[in-house]
């Protein structure tokens, strides 16, 4: 029998497991994989610039596709650059699996000054993820990855990180029957119990204003379709979550979509006499840290059981994944009732008007640059994924008025970071195999920039429209708001680069607009090249919006 090394049995693995490609970086500690992987030839290396971008980006792979996206960093200062990815993709609770290194097993706690070494990497890894394992020997590796992959892919999903030494992955290893089984994507997801589900039918059943807010949840766990036959057997209004953006496409009538901010579906969700909450949180940022007021009657669906109650008090809570329990809400609903909508007559007219006036006030407040918005609606397709960093384009009217159609289509990061944009690009274009297109201001870039580089290599149709105002737009208006005009501000202003011959100096086709009909052209044509290209916008020529945008942050109230 043919020796293999530990390297070897990772990418088994990992490609028996259907993964395809892996975002990362070689390094000393994790060569013996990348040489597995280079004579394997079942899995595609995408190197990126930065541990941040592997994890990003694979991070980016898993919400475009719904797949498993892997990176492969380095030990102690590579997996340590790799937690800002890490947190983000806890927070929006991505399927990510993050394989690095780990020094020579006999160094491992001794702090002997080993390169690399850091005081319990595992620790500090596991502190941002779902699970964290390593291998106890060179004979558990694949048993150790496999259940790393079922854990990644099981709902509740989150990162799992996988640290393997150095010296298990040289290690010499002779083939045999493994005592494991390999990572089941289509792992089955539990289902509810069926007292919660009545209570929750009967609630529903004496509703007549009722709400729908759909999440990440419904996505992962591919419920898109259940709960749109709940909308429709309720005639309820949708709100989303930022993740939960495409349940129910923006177009329709029903669909209210990421606006809890306005006053004016502030004011239909006090109107509302019941609200169903499926695989949502309820974050801060959403809901102006809880002080939305939302209906008494709260039915709350979601995988995780510590989530309903957790933010708003709830009268009903049924603990599943989210396809199974909305598939046996609508079960036990039309079991008691007639088949008919559960709203009143003149409710989806409300929903509409309240939709509408909400969009218009947004429109309203963004002045000249309401025409970055219209431009861009206008010239994506539907399947086109969108790609928001933290930035104020985003914030206003990518994350909100933008129109997204389909589920997977638009990512923005909840941990609200900024930089994470590029890598999330880079992975939901190898994923897509399509065009994505890239929302980042001028500073959030400067952070992920070098992986310009990663886009060129790769030859990814990204098409990256960098918003420029000369520094942290955002914080420099809440500095303007809180303490003054020019003399409050403080670290705010970064200059502005040439971003175009950045881009060109990586080989990328770039153009500067200052204008919106040059920003819609330069557009249009980026994305019927289908090639990396990027826009540089400067907003000051564009002009300023109407209402200068400060987030949803405010200082803390005196005690």
């Amino acid at each position: 029998m043919t020796e293999r090394t530990g390297g070897d049995v990772v990418v088994d693995v990992l490609a028996r497991s259907g993964v395809e490609v892996i975002f990362g970086i070689p390094s000393v500690h994790n060569l013996p994989i990348y040489d597995a992987i280079r004579r394997d030839g079942r899995i595609r290396a995408v190197s990126v610039r930065h541990e941040q971008g592997a994890v990003g980006a694979a991070d980016g792979f898993a919400r475009t596709t719904g797949r498993l996206g892997v990176c492969l960093t380095s030990t102690g200062p590579g997996a340590a650059n790799a937690m800002g990815g890490q947190l983000e993709a806890l927070v929006s609770s991505s399927s990510v699996l993050h394989l690095t290194g780990q020094v020579d097993s006999r160094f491992l706690g001794k702090r002997r000054g080993f390169i690399h070494e850091v005081p319990d990497q595992l620790g500090m890894m596991e502190r941002l993820a779902k699970a964290s394992h390593r291998p106890p020997s060179a004979d558990a590796i694949g048993a150790t990855v496999a259940q790393a992959v079922s854990q990644a892919m099981t709902c509740p999903l989150g990162p799992v990180t996988v640290e393997i030494p150095i010296d298990f992955q040289y290690a010499s290893l002779v083939p045999g029957e493994e005592p494991f089984r390999l990572g089941d994507p289509s792992v089955s997801l539990p289902g509810p119990e069926g007292d919660e589900v009545a209570r929750a039918a009967e609630l529903i059943a004496r509703s007549r204003r009722p709400i729908v807010w759909a999440g990440g949840g419904v996505i992962a766990s591919g419920a898109v379709d259940e709960v749109r036959l709940l909308v429709r057997r309720l005639g309820a209004g949708v709100l989303t979550s930022p993740n939960g953006r495409g349940v129910v496409p923006e177009g329709d009538p029903l669909c209210i979509g990421n606006l809890p901010w306005d006053p004016d579906v502030r004011a239909l969700c006090r109107e509302a006499d019941l609200l169903v909450a499926v695989g949502t949180r309820f974050q801060g940022p959403n809901t102006e840290n809880w002080s939305m007021e939302l209906p008494a009657r709260l039915v709350h669906l979601d995988i995780d059981p510590s989530v309903p109650g957790r933010n708003y008090p709830v009268q009903a809570a049924v603990v599943g994944d989210a396809k199974s329990s909305t598939t046996a809400l609508i079960d036990e609903l039309d079991r008691i009732v007639a088949k008919r909508p559960v709203a009143e007559p003149g409710w989806a007219e409300r929903v509409a008007s309240a939709t509408r006036s909400g969009r218009e006030r947004m429109r309203s407040m963004l002045g000249a640059q309401v025409g970055l918005l219209d431009s861009l609606a206008s010239c994506l397709d539907p399947a086109v994924v969108v790609v928001k960093d933290s930035t104020i384009s985003a914030y206003t009217w990518g994350n909100r008025l933008l129109p997204v159609l389909r589920p997977r289509t638009s990512i923005m990061p909840n941990s609200f970071a900024i930089g994470l944009g590029l890598p999330h690009a880079v992975g939901a274009a190898v994923g897509a195999q399509a065009p994505v297109v890239l929302l980042v201001g001028d500073g959030g870039f400067l952070l992920s920039a070098t992986e310009l580089a990663t886009v060129a290599q790769e030859e990814l149709p990204i098409v990256v429209i960098v918003f420029v105002d000369g520094g942290y737009g955002i914080l420099r208006n809440i500095q303007e708001f809180q303490y003054g005009s020019e003399e409050g501000l403080i670290g705010v202003n970064l200059g502005r680069p040439d971003f175009c011959g950045l881009a060109a100096s990586f080989g990328i086709r770039a153009e500067r607009v200052r204008s919106v009909s040059g920003y819609a052209a330069a557009v249009k044509q980026a994305l019927e090249l289908a090639e990396p290209c990027l826009v540089e916008v400067d907003l000051d020529a564009i002009g300023p919006m109407n209402v200068s945008y400060t987030g949803t942050s405010k200082p803390p109230k005196p005690s």
